[in-house]
């Protein structure tokens, strides 16, 4: 079973022991890094939320991990939390790209709350229960073709379009085809970096949307992107276009 993961660098033992018993307890893995390198490395997997210690003074490889990483993660909320007084830690991880930054008395605060957020998804998140428009469902007929550019064009109409979440979903495919379209160019870094960002949307979106099964699509790119890493940049023309997925709607 893929549990959703939480990424947790934290060298206070209470607040790693406490983070573990709340993401445990609200359906979730923890995953815990004791590296800059390996923070960067467990960002670029796509978690779905990050909880970083940082201090003092903003200094050492962390804020640097986290800035590097971002053009990876752009879609991954970081918390950042540090000592109450280091103002100087709190503003280099603002600096860095955190989606929050917190002193740790409101961080523990806060702790179930913006767990159970990422965790769980609203099942009634806006705009999901609605029937795919003509744009969308183009998008998928040219998906499913394997015309997967067109596909991207379609879908981005489609998601510039709408302001409500369920755009993330529209996103999310767009980037599930362009994943597909640079395993068949052959570019294993761009396919890398798009099954990424399409996991973290899909994160991001109930089980169902739209008349989609979004579990099945996050389980599938959690799928072809781990037959993309184990064939490596050297093998990409080896990946089996039988894996290709197509998608269907429940009508």
């Amino acid at each position: 079973m893929n549990l959703p993961t939480v990424l947790v660098a934290c060298d206070d033992l209470y607040f790693s022991l406490r983070i573990q018993d709340v993401v445990e307890k609200l359906g979730g893995r923890v995953r815990t890094v004791s590296s800059a390198a390996d923070l960067a490395d467990g960002l670029a997997d796509a978690p779905v939320l990050a909880l970083i210690e940082v201090g003092p003074g903003g200094q050492g490889d962390w804020i640097h991990a986290v800035h590097y990483a971002r053009k990876f993660t752009r879609g991954v909320p970081i918390v950042a939390f540090a000592a109450h007084v280091d103002t100087a830690a709190r503003e280099a991880a603002q600096a860095a790209g955190c989606d929050y930054v917190w002193s740790k008395n409101r961080f523990m605060a806060e702790l179930p709350a913006v767990v159970a957020r990422y965790l769980a998804p609203p099942a009634d998140l806006e705009g999901c229960a609605d029937a795919p428009n003509a744009l969308v469902e183009e998008g998928l007929r040219l998906f499913n073709a394997g015309q997967y550019y067109p596909c991207h064009d379609a879908l981005e109409k489609a998601w510039m379009a709408e302001q409500r979440p369920c755009r993330d979903l529209y996103q999310g495919i767009l980037q599930l085809a362009i994943a597909l379209h640079h395993i068949e160019q052959g570019n294993f870094a761009g396919a890398d970096k798009m099954f990424r960002r399409a996991i973290t949307k899909f994160q991001r979106l109930p089980g169902r949307c739209q008349g989609l099964d979004v579990t099945d699509l996050l389980h599938t790119s959690r799928r072809l992107h781990r037959v993309l890493l184990d064939l490596g940049p050297d093998r990409i023309g080896e990946f089996p276009r039988t894996l290709f997925p197509t998608l269907s709607l429940a009508r």
